[in-house]
Parts: structure tokens; sequence; C-alpha cells
């Protein structure tokens, strides 16, 4: 049995950027949030990796159990997980029944369900994959930078020697910048693949929206181990001003309100557009939010919250006895 190659690999990757899906499951009554390229690269992945033993699919951020699906059906005998504990994109509470009705909708014996917070997911990993490596690693969950770099490195330790990471939403700045800061820490990987549409697809132009969801939809990066040197070493594009977008993060999560910020950018906006209605509505939900947290708001300082007390100010490693 020959083992998944880098050419392999490539070879999927033209496939896909060619035809798109390899089957069209979204005729049968799939759904979610991911271009038909990104679902078709999965598909095949997956079944390229069925032919490694020991192998799983793995994702983070299942949502509605698009990718899921597709994955399962495509490499019946590979073992595929998906982490979500349905926390966001889910204001009904419906997400989780919808994945385990099209699980078993499709019959996918398969398709394994992680339902917990992806952090303690990955931090444990082992309990859930046993001892298989990820074959196939896509990355869709909650797209701050920190929780793109969790992903990232909390993974390490399960990824076979020749995974493949998929990340999606890459036209995200935090997604871009910590695709970065992965790669410069860790040079083994290199950037095999990135795709990045002109805006988010809710933000697109109509008449151009079909062209992004036939194929790489809301960006699209491809990570590969390459120990012979043969990719050269390259980063996504950023720019130099989207620093600035974490420096306001460290100075939003100083402040007492800092919890409330997204709705006190809504309320300048309203402010600045001069949108009386939607200001009061803003206005109204910042107060209930304040009042409904109001106790814990009121123990901190206006500034420069560090939330360091009781920590130890002296400590060696107890190893040293």
């Amino acid at each position: 049995m020959t083992a998944v190659s880098l050419d392999d690999i490539v070879t999927v990757l033209r496939e896909t950027e060619r035809d798109g899906l390899r089957s069209d499951r979204l005729s049968e009554g799939l759904s979610g949030l991911s271009g038909a390229r990104t679902v078709g690269l999965l598909q095949r992945l997956a079944a390229l990796y069925e032919t490694e033993p020991d192998t799983c699919y793995l994702e983070v951020g299942v949502f509605q159990g698009l990718t899921l699906v597709c994955a399962a059906l495509e490499a019946p005998t590979l073992p595929c997980f998906g982490i979500d504990n349905f926390a966001t994109l889910d204001p009904g509470g419906e997400n989780l029944g919808i994945v385990t009705g099209r699980i078993a909708k499709f019959g996918v014996a398969n398709a394994r369900l992680i339902n917990t917070d992806f952090e303690v997911a990955l931090e444990g990993l082992g309990a859930h994959i046993g001892d298989r490596r990820v074959g196939v690693y896509f990355v869709d969950g909650p797209h701050d930078y920190r929780s793109q770099l969790v992903c990232l490195t909390l993974a390490q330790p399960w990824l076979h020697e020749n995974a493949v990471i998929v990340i999606d939403d890459a036209n995200y700045p935090d997604v871009r910048w910590s695709t970065r800061d992965f790669l410069l820490a860790f040079p083994e990987y290199r950037l095999l693949f990135d795709s990045y549409s002109p805006d988010h697809p809710a933000n697109l132009d109509t008449e151009l929206k079909p062209e992004f969801e036939a194929a790489w939809l809301n960006g699209i990066q491809i990570l590969v181990r390459d120990p012979e040197g043969r990719l050269a070493s390259m980063t996504p594009p950023v720019a130099e001003k989207e620093r600035d977008l974490y420096l306001n993060e460290w100075l939003a999560h100083r402040l007492r309100l800092a919890e409330l910020a997204p709705d006190a950018l809504a309320l300048a906006d309203a402010i600045v557009q001069q949108d009386s209605a939607k200001e009061a509505e803003i206005r109204q939900r910042l107060i209930d939010g304040y009042n409904r947290d109001r106790e814990t708001f009121d123990r901190r300082h206006a500034d420069r919250n560090v939330y360091s007390a009781g920590l130890p100010q002296s400590r060696f490693n107890p190893r040293l006895g």
C-alpha cells in the first residue's frame, strides 16, 4: 500500500479546482456554509486517506453537518469526527438535531459527533480518536485569532505525518494572521494553496455571489508538511494596518464593560449614521446587557482590568522540589 504523497494531494486539489464537487449531495437535502470546491476537496481528501491505515478525518465546526456528512459518505471506512458544541450560529438551538438527523438519514455510520467545546476536545483528543492520526483536518470553528491558533497547535500531536490542513473562512484577517504566525512557528509546514474572494459572501453583489458559492466562498488555505523542501516558503497576504485590530482587542478587553464592546460599536455606528431608531434599539440592548451582569461589571476598574488577583506571586516548577 502506497502512502499518500504531496503529488497525490496536488492532484486532488487540481481536480477540485477543475470539477468542484466530487458528488453532489447538496441536491439530496444537505446544506451549510461552505463553498462547493471546499466540500469537493474534503470529499476527495477523505477518499484519498481512506487507504491510509489508522487514520481519520477531523473537523472543528460542524454547523449543520454538510462537510462532515459529505466527507464520510465518500470514505465509508474512514472514521470521520466533527467537533462542535453548537454554541454559535445556532440561535434556535436546532443544529444538533439537524446534524444527528442527517447522519441518520444518509446512514453514515462512520460519522461521529464530538459534542463539546473545541478546545476541551482538542486537549483530550486521544479519548475520542484513540490511536488514530488525523489525515484530513478541516478548521472551521471560531474565527478569532486565538481560537484559530489553538486549533492549529493543539492538533499537532495527532496529525498524520502527511496530513492536510484545510482552513476555511480565510478572508478574515484573524484567520490570515494566525495561519501566518503558525507557519512561521512551525516551518515544517508550507502553504500549498490559498484563495480569497473580494468580500464576505453576505456582502457580495448578488450577481457575483454564485461564482464564489461554486468555488471557495469566504476563502480557503491548505497547509501540508514539506520535509523535502519541495515547496516555496510563503505566507497568507496580510496588511500591516490589520495589526491595529489586535491592539484594539487589548484596549477593549481591559475595560470595565469589555463584553459589551460589539453592541457599543453598533451603537457608535448608529450614532454617526444618525439612525435614531437603531440608536434607541441598541442603546436599550446595551443597558439590558449591563443590568444583566451589573454585579460583575461594578466590581471592575474603569480601565486596566488584568484579572490577576489571586495568582501566584512567586512559583517554581514543582519538579524542582
